[in-house]
């Protein structure tokens, strides 16, 4: 749908603030995203929101022995889910999480709008410029959002189609840039451990240093393609790691490599 970049910058506004030090790492400070194991206790999703009513239709607590994780089920649509964890991204520069493929949505090419779908993705929001009172006019119909005004954002991918490594704009926004970890169906059934640096990514992407994460957010989508997608996520922390300084290279090169999909 075309409005799913306005749900990205809608859950920016509505979430409630979670987030603990958790553990060390062989002397390295880890802090815990969600484990989900408190909403499994509680039988609900906690701390996540959406700008999109139904999205808990979409998501709901899985179990599997004494691990809980989040289970995602769509059928011709999606909706993002964020949690508001504030933090400074050169710090905690690593963001680590596992997640598993069952089923992806049919044609998904996250270049074009008409195919634009993942089975999985994990962002890593930024703040934003948008104000609660800019979303509506006075009829309480939501208006366009320019693209200077939609947050920044870095979305890690399980693709159906385009190969690993593969960096894109989001056809949504210029601002939100897509770098593939997975692809296809090789790897279906079974938790696949991810780890990014993504003070790294940014820079890398970006081309300068970053504002502190503002948030991180979960979607699993199938609105584009009219398909059916379904993925768990479980075991989401940031740890802090080194945050190594990248070379820049010119907006003209950048914007080549961008065109060609293929920055890595």
């Amino acid at each position: 749908m075309n409005i799913r970049i306005f749900f990205v910058a809608m859950v920016l506004l509505l979430f409630l603030v979670y987030g603990v030090i958790t553990s060390s790492d062989n002397g390295i400070e880890v802090r815990e995203v969600d484990t989900f194991t408190s909403s499994g206790k509680l039988g609900r999703l906690e701390g996540w929101r959406s700008a999109d009513s139904e999205f808990k239709d979409f998501y709901e607590i899985g179990k599997e022995g004494n691990n809980y994780f989040l289970r995602a089920r769509v059928k011709g649509c999606g909706a993002i889910i964020a949690k508001e964890f504030d933090y400074n991204l050169k710090e905690f520069a690593i963001l680590s999480w596992r997640w598993r493929a069952f089923k992806l949505p049919k044609g998904g090419d996250e270049r074009y709008k008409k195919s634009g779908d993942s089975v999985a993705g994990i962002y890593i929001i930024f703040p934003s410029l948008i104000k609660p009172e800019r979303l509506k006019n006075k009829w309480g119909i939501t208006l366009p959002i320019p693209d200077n005004l939609k947050p920044e954002c870095i979305k890690y991918v399980w693709s159906s189609s385009l190969p690993k490594g593969t960096v894109t704009d989001s056809p949504y926004s210029s601002k939100t840039k897509i770098i593939v970890m997975e692809n296809g169906d090789s790897s279906l059934n079974q938790w696949i451990p991810e780890e990014v640096n993504v003070y790294e990514d940014y820079m890398r992407v970006f081309q300068k240093e970053p504002d502190e994460v503002r948030a991180i957010g979960i979607l699993t989508d199938a609105d584009d393609t009219s398909s059916e997608a379904m993925a768990d996520y479980d075991d989401i922390f940031i740890k802090k790691g080194a945050a190594h300084q990248t070379k820049c290279v010119s907006e003209k090169k950048k914007a080549q490599l961008f065109k060609r999909g293929s920055i890595t």
